[in-house]
């Protein structure tokens, strides 16, 4: 997620878009971007209450799914409550769908719900470490050694 508060607050301290580049990560472009936006908008200091959801919100309201009608989704709630043991994004889109009707805006479908969900997910690059001793554990094909044992005793 790109952190708009910290490129603005380094840009408001005259520090330039290329240091500012490299301290947060992002591309130039998108330093650059968000800079001229903010500039076109006339925020010239940032408050305690522009947060870096309101900042997306504000710089960038054509990216907001709630002017296309869609019930806005909770991602860090959903990437929680996944976490959670007999907890399934089926039943979570289950529940968005039902509090989406509710408020009387438009659910996304269960396939977008999870390709979305996604795309959030890929910026905590999950994996799962396997911690055993070497040779502890020995893990066979077993379709593969029978396919081969067989065709070699033809």
């Amino acid at each position: 997620m790109i952190d708009y508060r910290k490129i603005l607050l380094l840009s408001f301290d005259g520090v330039s878009q290329r240091t500012i580049n490299s301290s947060t990560g992002h591309a130039r472009n998108t330093v650059s971007e968000v800079i001229q936006r903010a500039t076109n908008l006339g925020i010239t200091e940032l408050n305690d209450t522009m947060t870096n959801v309101w900042l997306e919100e504000f710089l960038y309201p054509e990216k907001q799914a709630i002017e296309k009608g869609y019930y806005p989704v909770d991602w860090e709630k959903v990437h929680k409550e996944l976490q959670k043991k007999n907890v399934t994004l089926k039943l979570l889109h289950h529940e968005y769908a039902i509090s989406a009707k509710e408020v009387r805006k438009i659910p996304y479908a269960y396939r977008t719900f999870a390709e979305k969900y996604g795309q959030y997910a890929q910026k905590f690059k999950l994996t799962m470490p396997l911690r055993r001793k070497p040779g502890e554990i020995m893990e066979v094909d077993c379709w593969y050694n029978t396919f081969y044992s067989r065709s070699y005793n033809r």
